[in-house]
């Protein structure tokens, strides 16, 4: 499966900034725009039902698609519309249609009146942003204090890849069976390796040069999404992305066999649903591959979904490991390390996600320590890598393996050398 949140997606950048990133590129046509701001945090029912969320946001995207301008959400819920100013009319018509599709929450019943009940703020951004900018980092600076003493719901949002709950994020109408038909249409007739990427993991300790022992094989499912459905979000329906991502192995199986650039041989990785891994298409890739390169690939399963069928993943599991291949447990968060038994699961390798609250988890936790000896160091993985930090701490617990962007940075800094080949 190929999550949102995982390095499939575009380089993050940090909550408080993707936001003031918007703001900079439109420097020069400040004058032309204006913010509205939406305490939709505040509303009683803050987790607004699926059908109210898509309606607030194709309400104002079908106003900023025709004269320019951008939707987001703070981490605390809030909203924020950039649009242009000669739009304001459309975007009162707008907040009009919010009452209207709100209007059982009590916040809105009690206050009809978005302006003057604080619910909806205009900021004229040709006067300056200062104010705007304050805003903005007071919702973030309260989510952060809230995410700090919410470790185990912060890391539970980040192996989500949840659409609400988060950093600041750019907001989109939901995939439906009509766009994802279109969809996997195009991809039929689409160059698939363009969208191809790759990411190394890698053995780090201390301010050692890293050392590569395979490259990651994914689909930019942010790359997939700006190419063919910008304004859509490809994973805020999980049975339907579900779907996707397994047209997706099977293109990556077809495309990988085939080594489309001559350079996918061996030491690589791929994410993969259970049940492709239990399809034809594997088949048909595992008789392509050369049989002695079989142990040099290691098969990523999300923890999501081999628990969403344990049966099928020990049939999947137990088939690629007698073919050769070595399978790895992907998407674990710090605080479900716990709950996982690697070596009853038979997985020969796990991947942590790095979230800046780990170090909360292992304090709290007197016995973190004990379920990093029983998951094996040597065969654990601290992936989404972004800052040094992790590899400190990382290193600090005997965890040699990483992957992430910081990785990769450090990894570019330097010629290519030798890749090891990870044995059991």
């Amino acid at each position: 499966m190929f999550l949102f949140n995982k390095n499939n997606d575009k380089p993050a950048v940090k909550k408080d900034t993707v936001i003031f990133d918007y703001l900079r590129k439109m420097e020069k046509n400040l004058d032309d725009y204006r913010a509205l701001y939406l305490k939709t945090g505040n509303l009683e029912n803050q987790n607004m039902r699926a059908v109210q969320r898509q309606s607030l946001i194709e309400t104002f995207e079908a106003v900023i698609k025709k004269s320019g301008g951008e939707l987001f959400a703070l981490p605390n819920d809030d909203m924020v519309v950039f649009f242009n100013r000669a739009a304001r009319e459309e975007i009162l018509t707008c907040l009009v249609k919010l009452r209207f599709i709100l209007h059982d929450d009590p916040l809105i019943r009690d206050n009809p009146d978005l302006e003057k009940s604080g619910f909806a703020k205009f900021y004229d951004l040709s006067g300056g942003t200062e104010k705007f900018r304050e805003a903005i980092r007071k919702a973030i600076e309260t989510s952060g204090a809230t995410e700090k003493n919410s470790a185990q719901n912060a890391n539970a949002a980040l192996a989500q890849g949840a659409m609400y709950g988060g950093g600041v994020r750019k907001l989109r109408r939901q995939l439906t069976p009509q766009m994802l038909g279109k969809l996997q249409k195009a991809l039929s007739m689409a160059d698939f390796s363009s969208l191809i990427r790759r990411q190394s993991v890698c053995a780090v300790i201390g301010h050692s040069a890293p050392q590569m022992l395979f490259d990651e094989v994914f689909v930019s499912i942010a790359d997939l999404r700006d190419t063919l459905l910008p304004d859509v979000d490809l994973t805020a329906n999980p049975w339907l992305f579900q779907y996707l991502t397994e047209t997706l192995d099977k293109r990556v199986l077809a495309s990988v066999s085939r080594h489309d650039d001559g350079s996918l041989i061996n030491n690589f990785s791929m994410n993969l649903n259970v049940s492709t891994i239990l399809s034809d298409e594997f088949l048909q890739f595992d008789e392509d591959i050369n049989a002695s390169m079989r142990s040099t690939i290691v098969l990523e399963l999300q923890l999501a979904d081999i628990f969403s069928d344990i049966k099928a993943f020990i049939l999947a599991k137990t088939f690629a490991q007698y073919r050769g291949y070595k399978v790895c447990i992907d998407g674990i968060t710090v605080d479900k390390l716990k709950y996982i038994d690697r070596e009853q699961l038979g997985a020969d390798l796990i991947k942590i996600i790095w979230h800046p609250t780990f170090m909360d988890v292992v304090n709290e936790d007197k016995h973190f320590t004990d379920y990093v000896n029983k998951a094996e160091r040597a065969k654990m993985i601290i992936c989404r890598v972004d800052d040094p930090q992790a590899v400190e701490v990382g290193n600090s617990l005997g965890i040699n393996l990483y992957q992430g962007r910081y990785i990769q940075r450090l990894l570019s800094a330097q010629p290519r050398k030798t890749i090891f080949a990870i044995k059991k």
